[in-house]
């Protein structure tokens, strides 16, 4: 029977602490925003790594949390999440938003390298996505 590799650690092991979404600076938890939510890499079950700031001083935070916890704050009644990127899905009224259209975008600025010479003009093109909700807001993102 094949040993196991001594680096190898139980999934248990790897699980973060489990430690509510919190704002260090206000000292509580009542003011948060949970602006987005991607799953963890290496998976780790039921753990998800999780961006979300403090409407109070404005103050950011990104952390790997339980699911449970990240629930706590997205279910409490009083704060409108408004826009959360849950995976590759934005969410807005607590729906997926829908692509309603695609546009070809440029950008435009003007570049000086040093005194005396003659500013260019660049350029740049993008393609982009136009995100619709059924409550009329809509967004454009980079595809």
């Amino acid at each position: 029977m094949p040993a196991q590799p001594a680096s190898r650690v139980p999934d248990e092991a790897q699980q973060p602490p489990d430690e509510p979404l919190w704002c260090a600076r206000c000292n509580t938890d009542q003011h948060l925003l949970v602006n987005s939510i991607q799953s963890h890499y290496p998976p780790v079950p039921n753990v998800v790594d999780v961006s979300y700031e403090c409407l109070a001083c404005r103050f950011s935070y990104r952390k790997l949390a339980s699911v449970q916890k990240v629930a706590v704050v997205l279910n409490r009644p009083g704060i409108t999440q408004g826009l959360l990127q849950f995976g590759g899905q934005y969410l807005h009224c607590g729906e997926p938003m829908k692509t309603k259209s695609c546009e070809l975008r440029r950008i435009q600025a003007s570049l000086s390298l040093s005194h005396g010479v003659r500013e260019r003009l660049y350029e740049v093109y993008i393609n982009t996505r136009i995100l619709g909700c059924h409550c009329g807001f809509r967004m454009e993102i980079p595809d």
